[in-house]
């Protein structure tokens, strides 16, 4: 069976799907996040991106925070420990019925 060539028939018709040139490429090691550098932008010009309000946190509302995600954490272990026991218990029974 011959192979078929394929033609290039792609044509850029120039528009921009999503302008990319103002993002920064991230720090491999994770040390500073990805910034948007700044464009300067004409008078009347909407500003491009939203800027979220700074978060900060109390030293109790960390801890507060840090206990709440340990409990969720132990939540779904725990859940996860008995569905599988369950499982067990359940294919135990199976195999002791087709035993005897």
């Amino acid at each position: 069976m011959a192979r078929r060539r394929r033609t290039d028939d792609f044509e850029d018709d120039g528009r921009v799907i999503a302008d990319m040139s103002a993002v920064e490429r991230p720090s491999l090691l994770g040390h500073a996040p990805a910034r948007v550098r700044e464009r300067a932008e004409a008078p009347g010009e909407r500003p491009r991106g939203r800027r979220e309000p700074e978060v900060r946190l109390t030293t109790s509302e960390r801890v507060w925070m840090a206990l709440g995600a340990l409990k969720a954490g132990l939540t779904v272990g725990c859940v996860y420990v008995v569905v599988l026991g369950l499982a067990i218990v359940v294919l135990l029974a199976l195999w002791s019925c087709m035993q005897g």
